[in-house]
């Protein structure tokens, strides 16, 4: 299994800023389905990304950010 990056970063051109259902999330960040049925969702780095609409889209990042985790993570 892949692990999670913790930090938050700013999409670049070094991150695939799409990614497709079913797959795995290039980069922590809020992504919005490209035809916009949905709301941007947040999905972590390594994830599968999920469905919208009932079905397979191709998904955009839309937010990404710079700097340690807000929050504290939980132990593993």
């Amino acid at each position: 299994m892949k692990k999670i990056n913790a930090r938050r970063r700013i999409s670049d051109g070094n991150v695939d800023q799409t990614a497709k259902t079913g797959f795995h999330c290039p980069a922590n960040g809020f992504w919005r389905p490209g035809d916009r049925a949905a709301d941007p969702v947040f999905v972590f780095e390594g994830s599968i990304m999920p469905a919208a609409g009932g079905g397979s889209t191709v998904w955009y990042l839309e937010d990404a950010e710079a700097g340690p985790p807000t929050h504290p993570l939980p132990a593993g």
